[in-house]
């Protein structure tokens, strides 16, 4: 029973943080969350009662799977070859960020955020499941002329397999990517030891490049019915972030 009670006080105590206690570093807390960045996690610590520092990670799980449709030339070539070629497209957002939340007195849970996202340059990929799927495709089209050559259009383009029988496509942007935003909640909490943040706002990472199967395609000309995520994605020069967290102060 004592050591119920003591740690009773202690946890009571861990709650009586004054935002005025926050300094240089001296108090500390872990988060979770969900949002538009895929899943996130981050450390933040205090610099003054106004301002605090986030760094962490954010990793977008998201994948779908569809089928493309080959189109023939040659009714001969379309009854002996693959009608359609199943793909598969994800989001590879896995990114680092570093942000600096400013609170416009040290009472308030408001907070103005600038900072920056760090990543991989490629954020969207499209891939065939098996590799090599349509070799077949890709043999055929070497022994026929350009006008009989088999492929899949992606908006006004006609591409062709490459030289493995493989479809691939991606869409590129600014590996630095700088963020400002808006959102409510202390990073490091201080009425309780746990408490919920919101953010909002946009990560600026430039206009996208789209290349598939080598070759760079021009935005205005992927409007149509295949394309999804791809097409999706590279009509973004900003990324909405909206991410809502868990924080918890661990002293």
């Amino acid at each position: 029973m004592a050591a119920v009670a003591m740690m009773t006080v202690i946890c009571a105590q861990a709650q009586e943080l004054e935002t005025d206690d926050l300094g240089i570093f001296n108090h500390a807390s872990l988060s979770v969350g969900v949002g538009t960045t895929g899943i996130t996690a981050d450390l933040a610590l205090p610099i003054t009662p106004y301002v605090a520092v986030r760094g962490g990670a954010d990793i977008f799980p998201l994948k779908y799977s569809t089928d493309l449709n080959i189109e023939y030339r040659n009714a001969v070539a379309q009854a002996a070859l693959p009608e359609t070629v199943a793909v598969t497209g994800k989001l590879a957002m896995t990114s680092g960020h570093l942000l600096f939340d400013f609170f416009p007195s040290n009472q308030s849970s408001f907070h103005i955020t600038a900072g920056a996202y760090l990543g991989s340059d490629k954020v969207a990929e499209v891939y065939n499941k098996e590799d090599g799927a349509l070799a077949a495709v890709t043999a055929y089209n070497r022994v026929v002329p350009n006008s009989q050559k088999a492929g899949y259009t992606l908006g006004d383009y006609f591409l062709t397999p490459d030289e493995n029988g493989n479809v691939n496509g991606s869409v590129t942007v600014a590996k630095f990517r700088p963020y400002v935003g808006i959102g409510f909640g202390r990073p490091v909490p201080t009425k309780n030891r746990v408490a919920c943040n919101f953010d909002l706002g946009v990560q600026f990472w430039g206009k996208p490049d789209v290349v598939c199967q080598g070759q760079k395609l021009e935005e205005e000309h992927l409007d149509g019915d295949d394309g999804g995520i791809v097409r999706t994605v590279s009509k973004l020069s900003v990324w909405p972030v909206l991410n809502l967290r868990l924080a918890v102060r661990l002293f």
